[in-house]
């Protein structure tokens, strides 16, 4: 061949070369660039959602708002779950958790479950108050619960955590009348989930208890949601 016809050749498989390389770099731009702006769509899908989510719950529960100042005196404690032993709560109460076996509605773990486990609420010594707790005997999954005092009006709220899926709330509160005996109550409540677009929110702060409420802060505002209103019923509960 040639050495002209080589030189034509080889400049025509160079333009051939580039001008694959341009399509791909151009179909590559294309698709970078649509993924961007699908990025940027469910960004802004995101964006609306959450927006709507903090509409809707300020729409539900602007009523309970209240500030820091209505917040009363709170101590708190973090207790080790399932082994939990007991506790004291200012100079009278006594909180002591009794281990019971779970019992399975359906006969199979992680079903529908109850517990005979039982927190036990004493008053100088009296047995005042006892809740279920969602831990029991031979349950090594991971557990963790809370306590929260009131020594205003003695509230003593408790939280279970099982295995960072399953919740429970529950209050022993004080109630008394003039001239007569302090009666005590045991009361099992749900806490309302803080706005957001995921499946499992993370729990709003818990600020204190007292005065027949749970004070909570969501998105810098607090609330105080009284325990009557978020009443709790169904005890029978499911792991994970």
């Amino acid at each position: 061949m040639k050495r002209p016809s080589v030189l034509l050749l080889g400049l025509i498989v160079i333009t051939a070369c580039r001008s694959v390389e341009d399509k791909e770099a151009a179909a590559w731009e294309q698709s970078y660039k649509a993924e961007q702006a699908r990025a940027q769509t469910e960004i802004q899908r995101l964006k609306e959602g959450d927006r709507q989510a903090k509409a809707h719950f300020l729409e539900r529960y602007r009523r309970y708002q209240c500030s820091r100042e209505d917040v009363p005196q709170t101590d708190e404690s973090k207790g080790p779950g399932h082994r939990f032993k007991s506790m004291q709560l200012g100079d009278h109460l006594a909180l002591k958790l009794k281990l019971g076996k779970a019992t399975y509605a359906d006969g199979l773990p992680y079903g529908p479950t109850r517990t005979a486990s039982r927190y036990q609420l004493f008053w100088d010594g009296k047995l005042v108050g006892e809740a279920e707790s969602l831990f029991s005997t031979g349950n090594e999954d991971s557990s963790v619960n809370r306590i929260f005092y009131c020594p205003k009006d003695h509230t003593v709220v408790v939280f279970d955590d099982l295995c960072w899926s399953t919740r429970r709330f529950f209050v022993f509160a004080q109630s008394s009348k003039p001239d007569r005996t302090p009666k005590w109550t045991t009361k099992y409540f749900v806490v309302p989930d803080p706005p957001s677009n995921g499946p499992s929110p993370d729990m709003a702060e818990i600020l204190g208890v007292g005065n027949g409420c749970i004070y909570m802060e969501v998105d810098g505002q607090p609330y105080a949601f009284p325990f009557d209103d978020f009443i709790q019923t169904k005890l029978e509960f499911t792991v994970g």
